[in-house]
């Protein structure tokens, strides 16, 4: 049985699964998946692009990206993956593709040289008030009726929203989003990568880079960062709350927990995480559908 001792978020791991060029048949068959597209629509080839962002003036905002990568049809896709909510990807992924978006016209260029750029945040929280795990963000006019354009599209993927189901009915997509949770059987995780060749291989990358000391003890120096700073983060809250500056807020909280608005709302409109928002709820006894 291979490994089942991995977090697929960690920034090292992921990036050593989906970023490098000899992976890039598990980073196609994760993208197509995403985009929903099969057989003759599917994307065949992609090279990895530099990640650095320039800004346009000195002053102006520099960004690092996660992975970026230019498939065969000259589309720019931008992979993000965030363990925790910071509160802000909407901004980020919109101003990380605008920032794409603009970079592949040269000055003097006519506007039809623009190229379709796609991002896909891969997210460990909920973040949309919205059901499902996958959705996808256009430009589209009031009534949803028409599409302005195919060069913008910002899809969201919330891990926490994943349910259980029954492989034989599972997508591909369905199926990368149970493999990445990792919180299937063990007879269920062989399941899904015997019946998907690329989950399969990222299988086996994983087990390499677990076996490989160096890689795996920086692995777990990003795991205790990322642990960390959600125990800032709650520590800060609890100092805050003995203050009593936070009571306004908390008391907010758990008013909307009351009446039923999703943890992952009343996290972004209180801007805490939602582990403190959840272990609020239990303090005063309110439970979470």
């Amino acid at each position: 049985m291979r490994t089942r001792d991995f977090n697929a978020l960690n920034d090292l791991l992921f990036k050593f699964i989906f970023g490098r060029k000899e992976n890039k048949a598990i980073t196609l068959s994760f993208i197509n998946a995403v985009l929903g597209l099969e057989g003759a629509r599917a994307l065949i080839d992609l090279r990895f692009a530099d990640r650095e962002i320039d800004p346009e003036e000195e002053t102006g905002k520099g960004s690092t990206l996660d992975l970026l990568c230019m498939t065969n049809d000259e589309t720019q896709i931008n992979i993000e993956v965030q363990v925790q909510n910071r509160h802000n990807m909407g901004q980020r992924s919109l101003y990380y593709w605008a920032k794409l978006y603009q970079s592949t016209l040269w000055r003097g260029e006519n506007y039809n040289n623009l190229r379709r750029t796609v991002a896909i945040n891969l997210l460990g929280y909920e973040y949309l008030p919205l059901s499902g795990f996958h959705h996808m963000y256009g430009l589209y006019d009031e009534t949803g009726k028409h599409r302005l354009t195919e060069d913008i599209e910002i899809h969201f993927l919330e891990l926490p929203k994943v349910t259980r189901q029954d492989i034989r009915s599972m997508r591909t997509l369905d199926k990368w989003m149970a493999f990445i949770g990792n919180k299937l059987s063990d007879e269920e995780m062989e399941a899904i990568a015997m019946s998907e060749a690329a989950i399969d291989t990222a299988w086996d990358r994983i087990e390499a880079f677990m076996r490989d000391a160096g890689q795996r003890r920086k692995y777990e120096q990003r795991e205790k960062f990322e642990h960390d700073y959600v125990s800032d983060m709650e520590g800060s809250w609890k100092r805050g709350v003995s203050q009593g500056r936070q009571l306004g807020i908390a008391h907010m909280a758990m008013n909307m927990l009351r009446v039923g608005t999703p943890v992952a709302t009343v996290a972004q409109m209180a801007e805490l995480p939602e582990s403190v928002i959840c272990k609020m709820a239990e303090e005063n006894g309110i439970e979470i559908p």
